[in-house]
């Protein structure tokens, strides 16, 4: 075998430079260059010949990693432990677990944002957005990013510093909003009721008649607080004030009775990782033929990540253009076709009386247990999420850590107005079924048991 430059650059250079090489590792490699070198620094083809050719390839890595330069400042590489994680039964408020179909879906291949597939699977999407809403509007898609993207979506895009959003504040999801209308120099009006309670239209009207907003935000389903807001209605009295109505479903859409039209909702966003069963990362929200005039006639310019004039396009809302805005995750694209496909194959009625009978019989087991509701009216009760007093004698922490350790449940504590007031519990999605509800309801009668055991 013949040494040459393809094969072994580094011994035919002149001039070798040691200076990345230091102690035996630089003594080491001298001994092996001397081996390949006659003194008139011509390779000794015969004795190369004897070296076979995988030690040969070994010195030429090891050779090339001694002179790589290595700073004395330069981070180690870290050495990253596999993982291994127990799935548990997911029954907070969200996420929930994922339907096996969902679980295959991520699987999909990653495609080109450009390609015909990938915007196949975008019209795909958008037709089974427009059934989960209930709407026939053609500014529908989804967004990268949790709930709060969708929610950053419609304001930013309707609502601009020169615009006022009065804020129906029950839970932490209105806050939330109130936080990113101020940071786009939105300014906020609010109303609020105790978290235990939802609002009387007639307070509503009360606000926009004075304060005549651009906008009203509420929140269908809240999680935090585990109520549900009637919106049948409320659109039409937005109007008569030229006020737009914004409305989260993030919990509730495929779970409570929803219509976007027929309820003249102006904009709307939800996720995924709630009554859909999917994964958290993409927010679909859609706009009225009503918002889509005023963010034509919009004197502000939203987030470009956020923009929905440049979202639309890439969306084909409009016409077939096939343009360019950003990389969405293709395994959240194939997830979110598959919760549309599975919630048409169910129907929104199906799922919609699953939730409500599952939920109903859930608050009986508890009610036979002995557990105490935070939300009084049984009519205010959200069916994604219940939420229970603290049972006397337990620690919230102690609570929800007696049930995932001994149980395998996950269960969440307050959030937001609710901490240390409420279990949050969540039966919804793949997760709402009879079986279901009776073992979460029975552990909860455990772990309620062996808390108080476990203080004396």
């Amino acid at each position: 075998m013949e040494l040459n430059r393809i094969q072994c650059p580094c011994y035919f250079e002149k001039g070798f430079n040691w200076r990345g090489v230091r102690g035996d590792n630089a003594n080491s490699l001298r001994l092996v260059m001397r081996r390949f070198k006659s003194p008139d620094n011509k390779p000794r083809v015969k004795h190369a010949s004897r070296i076979n050719f995988y030690l040969l390839e070994y010195w030429k890595t090891w050779i090339l990693y001694l002179t790589t330069p290595n700073p004395s400042n330069m981070i180690p590489p870290p050495n990253i432990e596999e993982r291994h994680v127990k799935e548990l039964l997911l029954c907070g408020p969200g996420p929930c677990n994922l339907l096996p179909s969902v679980r295959q879906a991520l699987t999909g291949p990653i495609l080109s944002p450009i390609c015909d597939e990938y915007f196949d699977i975008m019209s795909d999407i958008r037709i089974g957005l427009k059934y989960a809403f209930q709407t026939k509007t053609e500014l529908i898609l989804a967004v990268s990013g949790s709930g709060h993207s969708g929610m950053e979506c419609i304001i930013t895009n309707l609502l601009g510093p020169k615009d006022t959003l009065l804020i129906a504040k029950r839970g932490i999801w209105d806050l939330r909003a109130e936080t990113i209308a101020y940071k786009h120099g939105i300014p906020t009006y609010k109303t609020e009721v105790p978290i235990t309670a939802t609002f009387s239209f007639e307070q509503i009207e009360a606000e926009l008649k004075r304060l005549r907003p651009t906008a009203l935000f509420i929140t269908h389903g809240d999680s935090s607080t585990g109520t549900v807001q009637k919106l049948e209605g409320l659109g039409h009295i937005c109007h008569k004030y030229g006020t737009l109505l914004l409305v989260d479903t993030v919990v509730s859409l495929g779970a409570e009775p929803f219509f976007m039209d027929e309820w003249e909702i102006d904009a709307v966003y939800t996720s995924t990782q709630k009554a859909f069963s999917g994964p958290a990362g993409i927010a679909p929200v859609a706009f009225s033929e009503l918002a889509q005039q005023k963010i034509n006639n919009r004197t502000h310019e939203p987030p470009f990540y956020f923009d929905i004039k440049l979202l639309a396009r890439q969306w084909n809302c409009f016409e077939k253009r096939k343009e360019y805005h950003h990389t969405l995750s293709p395994p959240l694209i194939w997830a979110l076709r598959c919760c549309l496909i599975e919630l048409s194959k169910e129907t929104l009625q199906r799922a919609w009386d699953r939730h409500a009978s599952t939920t109903a019989l859930f608050h009986k087991f508890l009610k036979e247990l002995g557990f105490e509701f935070l939300i009084p009216k049984p009519e205010d009760r959200l069916t994604t999420v219940t939420t229970v007093k603290v049972p006397s004698g337990c620690s919230e922490q102690d609570f929800l850590k007696y049930i995932r350790q001994k149980h395998g449940i996950v269960i969440f504590g307050g959030l937001g107005p609710t901490v240390g007031k409420a279990l949050r519990v969540g039966i919804m999605g793949v997760n709402s079924t009879p079986a279901i509800a009776d073992r979460v309801a029975k552990a909860m009668a455990d772990t309620a048991r062996g808390c108080t055991k476990s203080k004396i």
